[in-house]
């Protein structure tokens, strides 16, 4: 994938050798599901995360294995739900019990740590432009109408730095649909997902431009009461840099 930068320093996390991911009891997790990590994400968004009948929990992508490796590490069943952004990004569903833990290719920002609490980051991200195959666009300055994502930083990006207007959808997959349909000219989204898109609808669009944000993904847990959880999936993430199994996930994805 273009520009896509594997984060080894950044998973140089600092743990106490008591958290490590195998040996954590599950019982102290406060889970929603006893013996099983509810994950909650937002599709589709390939490669990173999308609905596929035939994989474990229903969905797969490069957040779904990490997790789903995370919870085999845990000695944890796998399940998957989806309440939408909104619900993920502001801990709603997490403080309502629907999910233990959301992955789903969440940028960290100080707004969002006010409603939850993060792990340490595992990938960076970049914002980018995506227009139809056959469009002429050189970047936003050729474009009228641009979608975007409510609250995402997609959008937020989008705002400071763009005077086209903006419209928002709530559901990623509708960015691309309006695109299709003619109801704007471009999209704008994390590079992640917009080469993704493209590259699982060949002859559909392309990426014109990418903007560096140097943002950097976490998954997210509610804010207070999952303490022991964190520090569990932590620990996982620093064994499995380590060891090699993220190094092993993230090529499958991404190997250009």
């Amino acid at each position: 994938m273009h520009r896509i930068k594997l984060l080894t320093a950044v998973l140089a996390l600092s743990l106490t050798a008591a958290a490590c991911g195998g040996d954590s009891d599950a019982g102290e997790f406060g889970l929603v599901s006893e013996g099983t990590l509810t994950v909650c994400t937002d599709v589709p968004y390939p490669p990173m995360e999308f609905e596929d009948s035939s994989a474990p929990g229903g969905f797969d992508g490069f957040d779904m294995e990490l997790a789903r490796t995370i919870a085999g590490d845990l000695d944890l069943e796998f399940a998957v739900v989806t309440p939408g952004w909104e619900a993920i990004t502001s801990g709603l569903a997490m403080e309502t019990g629907q999910c233990d833990i959301s992955a789903a290719s969440i940028t960290i920002t100080p707004e969002r740590e006010e409603g939850v609490d993060f792990t340490n980051s595992y990938f960076s991200a970049e914002q980018s432009l995506f227009v139809a195959a056959d469009s002429s666009a050189t970047g936003a300055g050729d474009l009228g109408k641009i979608a975007v994502q409510s609250g995402t930083t997609g959008e937020i990006y989008a705002t400071e730095n763009f005077s086209n207007e903006l419209v928002a959808f709530e559901d990623a997959g509708a960015l691309y649909l309006a695109l299709e349909a003619g109801e704007v000219d471009g999209v704008v989204t994390d590079q992640i997902g917009n080469q993704g898109y493209a590259d699982e609808n060949p002859g559909v669009g392309k990426v014109i431009a990418t903007y560096d944000t140097q943002e950097l993904y976490g998954m997210a847990v509610k804010e207070e009461g999952s303490e022991a959880l964190l520090e569990a999936v932590n620990a996982s993430l620093k064994k499995f840099q380590d060891d090699g199994t993220y190094d092993t996930i993230f090529d499958k994805w991404f190997s250009a």
